[in-house]
């Protein structure tokens, strides 16, 4: 009785100082930032998304593998506002975004108006019409894509292990696109489920008859990197059974082949896509000019061009650094850092103050490629790699976890991994 009463009292006293909406479109690093970053302003949080949890994306590729379970990288966003009263969450899908009239449309909500927006819907695989690749790559971007190629890859060695006759046929090979971190992590991570887990799941099924090759369109794997951390990585990755192909490009797929341009074809059943990421398809009905990718260009405090209200964060804002004057890379990090900074944005301007620009604090590139072997590449050209590497990237991927209990089961399952080489995750459950 007594909260019901506390309920009414506080939805009056919002309605009576008509505080101003402040609508986030999205649950992702930027959007959770961004809402956060608002607990203490006088205003009314609204944020929607698709699904109703956070994904921690920069670990899909372990939950595909095996080595996490979903719910280490998913988390109930509802979880994430809990004891913000001026939050509130709903779970829909946005249809339209009219920045003049400041209002947004759903599938169900009623349409919602704002005095501020914050637009991280973040971005979607691009297949660079690739024939085939829509509908027969696995994409990892979201968590559903990561349980659905771990589910394939699973059903595939249990097919292979009934018939050994597919394993010819490269029902057990996967074609990895893209020589960037997600590829080259994924690449590695899969190297080692098969050569440490499947070789026991599966005695009877021959060592050494199934390949995983990464292939890139460029030159080198590991563009963004020096050097010597390239050749680091192709060493880590050839080491662990990855066959490493540059300067080729997918021309077409099926569901068990890969042709490339050169006309070489590869037989495989599974090919992951990392190849690219563009701008939510939403960006393209705003009426604003897109930068590559599809993704918004934004001006030094993050905001949309002509809409000073409007706030672009994460994968699909355009944001350049002010010290490198290059656009951020569709990174974690700095979809978390955009999306604080336009929620603290936003709380200075309600409070008559002057908002400050975008500084990205940057703690490194990093990728790791397996058991024991990493990169990283801090700012001013510093590198490490190996396991100090891989202590690094551990901890600053700890940090990125929401909650304490995320970080406590990823630190359980990564000790697991590394003590026994036992994947708990590989499992199918059919719904």
């Amino acid at each position: 009785m007594f909260g019901a009463a506390r309920t009414v009292s506080r939805v009056s006293e919002r309605a009576d100082k008509a505080r101003p909406r402040v609508l986030v479109l999205g649950g992702g690093f930027g959007g959770i930032g961004a809402a956060q970053k608002l607990k203490k302003s006088d205003v009314d949080v609204v944020l929607v998304d698709k699904n109703d949890y956070h994904t921690f994306q920069p670990l899909l590729y372990q939950v595909a593998t095996g080595l996490l379970e979903q719910p280490a990288v998913g988390h109930p966003i509802r979880d994430l506002v809990h004891g913000q009263d001026n939050a509130r969450m709903h779970q829909d899908r946005v249809t339209a975004v009219d920045l003049d009239a400041r209002e947004v449309q759903f599938d169900e909500l009623k349409p919602l108006s704002y005095e501020y927006l914050v637009f991280g819907l973040g971005a979607e695989v691009n297949f660079f019409g690739v024939e085939g690749a829509a509908d027969h790559a696995f994409p990892l971007y979201t968590l559903s894509d990561a349980v659905r190629l771990k589910n394939h890859v699973l059903r595939q060695w249990e097919a292979a292990d009934k018939d050994q006759a597919l394993i010819e046929d490269g029902a057990l090979n996967i074609v990895v696109v893209g020589g960037g971190p997600t590829g080259v992590e994924t690449a590695g991570a899969l190297a080692e489920l098969y050569t440490g887990v499947f070789r026991k799941d599966y005695p009877d099924v021959p060592e050494d008859v199934a390949r995983i090759t990464l292939v890139e369109a460029g030159p080198e794997i590991f563009s963004m990197f020096k050097p010597d951390i390239r050749n680091y990585a192709v060493e880590a990755l050839t080491k662990r059974g990855v066959e490493v192909t540059t300067g080729e490009v997918v021309d077409s797929v099926t569901p068990l082949r890969v042709k490339l341009k050169s006309g070489k074809e590869l037989k495989a059943h599974t090919l992951v896509w990392g190849a690219g990421l563009q701008g939510n398809a939403l960006v393209q009905s705003l009426g604003l000019e897109l930068e590559r990718g599809n993704r918004i260009a934004v001006d030094g405090e993050l905001r949309m061009p002509s809409h000073p209200e409007a706030f672009a964060v994460g994968d699909v804002a355009a944001i350049t650094d002010a010290k490198t004057q290059q656009v951020l890379p569709q990174l974690g990090s700095v979809a978390l850092q955009s999306g604080e900074h336009a929620g603290e944005t936003i709380a200075r301007l309600v409070e008559g103050k002057e908002p400050e620009p975008f500084k990205y604090r940057d703690k490194g590139t990093m990728a790791t490629i397996g058991r024991g072997s990493a990169v990283v590449q801090m700012m001013g050209g510093r590198t490490m790699k190996g396991k100090s590497a891989q202590l690094a990237w551990g901890t600053v991927h700890l940090a990125l976890l929401p909650t304490n209990e995320d970080r406590a089961k990823a630190v359980v399952d990564w000790a697991g991994a590394g003590l026994t080489h036992q994947r708990s995750g590989r499992i199918t459950v059919e719904t």
